[in-house]
């Protein structure tokens, strides 16, 4: 079977390049590494989300460290929606055509994680120059289900009939199609009709060899005070529209002021400022500055509960993919998540409750209700999500469906 993988996405990741951020793809290159694949990882010398930037000299460069990485020139911006962005994703396009192929092994395959999706047509080039390199898409976002979803982007807009454009290339030209949302497929069925394609489910999950050992403690001492006063939930991440965490502090404006049940949130985004004005007065929300992903084990080991939520909207009934949950399960904390998601992954593994997204009154139900348990009840919840990640979620499980594909492809 060939042997030769390259891994092209503007925002991955590594300690070659960045200490911050998730490495799906670095992780993934390793495991392939260690079942005997050759791996080169293709990315932007900047990245928005996770937080990333590459001085770059020139237009590209390829840094020899873990993984063979081709790190291609991009331009720094603050916001999401801003204009650097697509500048952005042209360059990208414009500049992978020029790549040092000299320097990088002939691909037998070539997985594009989406987003963004312009380079699918740098993959068909290649596939031109190389007739027998195999085409996997990789789904990280159902684009432009998520901008049109929460960014309430018209169908109409040139931007939205654009992307749709590239969905549509990807999932037609692909030889295969996969997807960290589990009910994606469902998707990709809407777009492509009666057309067949091959699709595998494989989720983000957690590094065992990564993250767990780089963790440090950090001395959450109020929150320890106010543990041993009531009950500590917690949230770690992005605070972002998406993330509606409006709902749960409402609930707290509520149900809980003065009471015994804090509200810990941890973290950065576009949506903190409002999100701290709207609990102005509560002194039982408390709001923390990101840390470093080495600290984050320490804070969800100072919650008794950690909490996530999701907006209601037709977006997730495709499911998620949230790094954060994965490690919420490692830290032997159950969940309270807040969703209208179907066959998720807090229900299937009975780690905590799912209360009705957008529902602040549910939400308080549920949190009281979870503060009834008894701390045996508490652990047992615990236990499951934390067995239930061993057993499904380690990327060398990951890692191995992808070595699957391969064969199947390549004979």
């Amino acid at each position: 079977m060939a042997k030769n993988i390259w891994i092209v996405n503007e925002h991955l990741t590594s300690p070659d390049l960045s200490e911050n951020g998730h490495s799906r793809h670095f992780t993934l290159g390793l495991e392939f590494i260690k079942n005997g694949f050759d791996v080169s990882l293709i990315t932007s010398s900047f990245s928005h989300n996770p937080k990333r930037k590459n001085r770059l000299l020139g237009l590209m460069r390829i840094v020899d460290g873990n993984i063979r990485t081709l790190v291609l020139k991009g331009f720094e911006h603050q916001k999401s929606n801003s204009v650097i962005r697509i500048i952005n994703w042209l360059l990208f396009f414009f500049l992978f055509f020029f790549a040092p192929f000299t320097r990088l092994p002939k691909p037998d395959i070539i997985i594009l994680s989406s987003t963004p999706m312009l380079p699918v047509y740098n993959v068909l080039f290649f596939k031109w120059i190389y007739p027998d390199c195999k085409f996997i898409f990789e789904t990280r976002d159902l684009w432009p289900l998520t901008p049109k979803s929460i960014g309430n982007y018209s169908d109409k807009s040139l931007f939205i009939r654009f992307l749709s454009h590239l969905e549509r290339k990807c999932y037609t030209k692909a030889d295969y199609i996969v997807s960290v949302l589990k009910n994606s497929d469902q998707h990709i069925k809407t777009i492509l009709g009666n057309q067949p394609f091959r699709f595998k489910w494989i989720s983000n999950g957690i590094d065992l060899k990564d993250f767990p050992q780089k963790q440090k403690m950090r001395n959450w001492a109020h929150l320890k005070e106010l543990s041993k006063k009531g009950l500590i939930v917690g949230y770690a991440g992005t605070i972002g529209n998406a993330n509606a965490m409006e709902y749960i502090v409402e609930a707290f404006n509520k149900y809980f002021i003065n009471d015994q049940c804090y509200l810990a949130i941890l973290g950065e985004g576009a949506e903190k400022k409002a999100l701290q004005n709207l609990a102005s007065g509560n002194p039982n929300i408390l709001f923390f500055d990101s840390v470093k992903r080495d600290y984050l084990m320490s804070f969800y080991q100072s919650c008794d509960v950690l909490y996530l939520s999701w907006r209601n909207v037709e977006l997730y009934k495709y499911g998620i993919a949230a790094n954060k949950l994965f490690e919420y399960m490692y830290s032997k904390r159950p969940i309270i998540m807040s969703c209208n998601i179907p066959q998720n992954i807090v229900e299937e593994s009975n780690c905590g409750i799912i209360t009705e997204p957008e529902n602040s009154s549910d939400i308080a139900k549920q949190i009281q209700e979870f503060n009834s348990l008894s701390e045996d009840e508490r652990t047992h919840l615990a236990d499951n999500g934390y067995s239930y990640l061993i057993k499904s979620f380690t990327y060398e499980k990951l890692a191995n469906y992808y070595i699957q594909i391969f064969r199947e492809l390549v004979k």
